[in-house]
């Protein structure tokens, strides 16, 4: 398996994420740093992995996605893809949008790998099931970062600010959706838990941005695991994705076994 990684820029400094940037280093900019912005790597950086798997002998590709929705990587490497699939008619490509990100994403790559190792083809009606399973609630307690990135309106970001209103946001379809608005971070956990119960067979994931969200989502697994939950994951949220959502933000996940 190869990644990847993201541009993420931070004031006049180019990062790769997972390559010259850990989740460490950059956590430690917030605070310091003015400007924060990604980009999806070049077409040139992208078509240089796909050759050098090619190069290893493997005539079967797999390049999965988070939502094409959120990030242009999707529509970018369909368009690497194209290209070298006239150069090499023998090597079958797939570029699959998982209608994820952070956790749910994870999610829909393990399963993925499972239907590749049972020798499934049809691997679009995989993502289409699993995101049927997935549920995501998550929210932030700071909006400036999603007002620069355009995630939320201006308006309703300095309300929720200055209100300490804030949204409680999910994944629907590949995008963003807020499904419920709680006054205070009590209200906002208990919202949370009482969407993610229930009674099936499950995995829980967690995922948090700042360290000092981390006590927060160490309630949330508290609260939502028993004795049906065969698997739990707790995540630092990558740079990729904290970026745009800043170090305020916590969520969790499920996914819904068979």
């Amino acid at each position: 398996m190869k990644t990847v990684g993201i541009k993420v820029y931070i004031d006049d400094r180019e990062f790769t994420d997972g390559v010259d940037l850990d989740s460490e280093t950059f956590y430690s900019f917030f605070g310091r740093a003015k400007d924060f912005r990604t980009a999806v790597p070049s077409p040139v950086e992208m078509e240089k992995v796909l050759r050098d798997i090619i190069s290893e002998g493997y005539t079967r590709i797999y390049c999965v996605h988070l939502s094409a929705k959120l990030s242009a990587f999707y529509s970018v490497m369909n368009g690497v893809v194209e290209r070298l699939e006239e150069e090499f008619p023998d090597v079958e490509f797939k570029v699959i949008d998982t209608r994820q990100v952070s956790i749910g994403a994870g999610y829909v790559l393990l399963e993925l790998m499972r239907a590749v190792e049972r020798g499934e083809e049809d691997l679009e009606t995989v993502v289409e099931n699993v995101n049927r399973r997935i549920k995501i609630r998550f929210s932030v307690l700071e909006f400036n970062y999603l007002i620069k990135s355009g995630r939320v309106r201006a308006t309703v970001g300095i309300l929720g600010n200055l209100a300490k209103i804030f949204p409680i946001m999910s994944l629907e379809n590949g995008e963003l959706k807020v499904v419920a608005k709680k006054r205070g971070l009590k209200n906002v956990v208990e919202k949370i838990v009482e969407d993610l119960k229930t009674e099936k067979p499950r995995m829980l994931g967690l995922a948090y941005a700042g360290e000092e969200m981390k006590e927060i989502v160490l309630e949330l697994k508290a609260r939502l695991q028993d004795d049906k939950v065969e698997r739990v994951d707790i995540v630092r949220l990558p740079p990729t994705l904290a970026v745009h959502s800043g170090p305020k933000m916590f969520g969790a996940g499920i996914l819904t076994l068979e």
